[in-house]
């Protein structure tokens, strides 16, 4: 019996060997033949899955030459693997691929993993974006969602009827891969650790502000970045190398750059800080709490909704370096005893309700549902 196909749209092939891994596996182990469209730069390892093809279809963009472009490809490409089922991720692909799979009378079904500030932005990019959805998704066949905050939004502005909504708990998360470690240091620092791409919605510089203040006076504490410069950004989001020399000269941070695997610095780390303005579901969050870090975020939706004030980590204002440098001096101020109960709490929270096999789940049944017709 030929396997059917299953064709993913992805905006960076690392994602395909990360927080999509176990999707991926498991679409595998159930008999599916899986393609993965994406961008593949330099850092792309053909053996990252042996199991899986991948097609380089570059990078979706908004530029309308560029984005012509980026179609023409994915249409070939799916034209030539014949997919019985798309599956796009992120705000883009979501977009395009569903353009591209309604010609071609493909099904589809799109996550949208998080939509920054789509429903408020007055920018041209996202006013476009807007009025995109609601063409682009009437066909879907089902559209994911990490938080009801999102889902809701679509479904209120009329881009998707609700009973194709479904909400996931984000990516969910492998408890089994992040399991609490212990640190190979052997100083009596505090290290509190940042990790995302280095864009101005995730909060860096609202980290770098706090780092600048409490190393005035606490010469034991260590801000930590890790993560790339993202300068394909617009320039209003994007934060420059200048910048984070200058942050890493007046002793402000550490800089790790960009690295493949964060568990060690996750477990070196006492406390992991996620200051973003709005998250679809906050992976970094889920990996440092299933490793018994304790947390502090922003209080939006996607950190709010994995972290508990007071009982896993603490919750600020977002856009406000002065409240997170006052939560960094409440975490300071705690006991290690607290702050193991803290680490003990959120990993019993993301077993409880963030297993990724809970997701996994959920893809595989929605598949199954569209591919046969329901």
């Amino acid at each position: 019996m030929k396997k059917s196909r299953i064709a993913i749209i992805e905006n960076h092939h690392i994602a395909s060997g990360t927080i999509r891994a176990d999707l991926m596996n498991a679409l595998v182990n159930e008999g599916y033949d899986v393609y993965v469209l994406t961008e593949l730069d330099k850092s792309f390892d053909p053996a990252i899955n042996t199991n899986i093809h991948f097609v380089n279809v570059g990078v979706s963009v908004l530029n309308p030459v560029a984005a012509l472009k980026y179609m023409y490809r994915l249409r070939k490409a799916l034209k030539q693997i014949k997919p019985t089922l798309c599956i796009t991720f992120t705000i883009r692909p979501a977009i395009y691929g569903n353009i591209v799979a309604s010609l071609l009378k493909i099904p589809v079904i799109s996550t949208i993993t998080g939509t920054g500030p789509l429903f408020d932005s007055k920018s041209l990019s996202y006013r476009i974006a807007r009025n995109l959805y609601k063409v682009v998704l009437k066909k879907t066949k089902r559209v994911f969602f990490p938080n009801y905050d999102d889902l809701n939004g679509f479904v209120e502005r009329g881009y998707i009827k609700k009973e194709v909504a479904v909400r996931v708990p984000g990516s969910g998360i492998n408890y089994e891969k992040f399991l609490p470690r212990p640190s190979s240091r052997t100083d009596n620092n505090f290290i509190f650790l940042f990790i995302s791409r280095l864009v101005k919605d995730k909060g860096i510089l609202e980290f770098a502000e706090a780092a600048s203040m409490i190393t005035k006076t606490n010469k034991q504490a260590e801000f930590h970045v890790i993560g790339p410069l993202w300068l394909n950004n617009k320039k209003s989001l994007t934060v420059t190398k200048e910048e984070v020399d200058k942050w890493v000269s007046e002793k402000w941070i550490v800089y790790h750059g960009e690295q493949k695997d964060i568990r060690k610095f996750m477990a070196d780390a006492d406390c992991v800080v996620m200051p973003s303005y709005r998250e679809g579901m906050s992976n970094v969050l889920l990996e440092a709490a299933s490793m018994a870090r304790p947390l502090i975020a922003t209080d939006v939706t996607g950190c709010r909704d994995i972290v508990e004030n007071g009982k896993n980590g603490f919750l600020c204002r977002p856009k406000d370096g002065k409240d997170l440098a006052g939560c960094m001096q409440k975490m300071l101020r705690l006991t290690n005893e607290q702050r193991i109960e803290m680490g003990k709490y959120g990993r019993e929270k993301m077993i409880r309700e963030f297993d990724k096999k809970i997701v996994v789940q959920k893809y595989l049944q929605a598949i199954e549902e569209v591919i046969n017709g329901k």
